[in-house]
């Protein structure tokens, strides 16, 4: 399969954030990156992150007392500390950020299976007929998601803005390898260089947008 990006930037992250710090790292790409990035981290306790236009009240009751957290992209209810996280920033420069949204999805999430195929060969994309709509995103397969058998293994949203797209995703597979991932996607990859800035940005999000009460009760 031909690699979907010339050139990557990859940040395997393992610092200790909060949910809404998690978020707002993932945002910060979009006004750091200049270029195809892709960060991956895990999480320090377990949390529960909801869809941009997901309701607070019905979230709660699904999430057993875990901290929850809004993102800016959308999708249902992801419950995180076994998998590992993604976000995938592309330029509006890209020829891929200029296509439709579910174009957009669909091709990430062929690179993904790439890389995912080589431990799991039998790993494919969710058919059309396949597909459950529901507000837990593991257990609801939306079009192109990635499965095993009727196990959804892979799941994610966008979120476009001027500077490109974002997308967030999550992989239930414990012999994820970032790296390997990183590779398949792009013919090119090197490693991401993060800034003082780009900290200043994550610090602001987080004290303006994700740790505010407001954005947790958006709708």
């Amino acid at each position: 399969m031909k690699k979907k990006f010339s050139r990557l930037q990859f940040w395997d992250d393992f610092s200790q954030r909060t949910p809404a710090a998690q978020m707002a790292c993932d945002e910060a790409l979009l006004k750091h990156s200049k270029c195809p990035a892709l960060r991956v981290y895990r999480w320090a306790y377990p949390a529960v992150t909801f869809g941009y236009a997901q309701r607070l009240e019905a979230v709660r009751a699904m999430a057993c007392g875990a901290p929850l957290m809004r993102r800016w992209t959308g999708g249902g209810v992801v419950f995180h500390g076994n998998d590992l996280t993604l976000a995938l920033f592309l330029p509006a420069t890209e020829a891929l950020a200029t296509g439709t949204s579910m174009d957009v999805y669909r091709s990430i999430h062929e690179g993904l299976l790439a890389a995912i195929q080589k431990n799991i060969p039998e790993a494919r994309l969710v058919p059309p007929e396949e597909c459950r709509a529901g507000p837990v995103c593991f257990e609801s397969p939306a079009p192109f998601d990635i499965i095993v058998g009727a196990a959804k293994i892979c799941g994610g949203a966008l979120r476009r803005s001027k500077e490109g797209v974002l997308y967030q995703g999550s992989i239930h597979l414990p012999s994820a390898m970032p790296f390997e991932i990183a590779l398949t996607l792009a013919n090119e990859v090197s490693e991401f260089e993060k800034s003082d800035a780009m900290e200043s940005v994550i610090s602001a999000l987080v004290d303006g947008k994700y740790g505010a009460s407001e954005w947790l009760t958006l709708r």
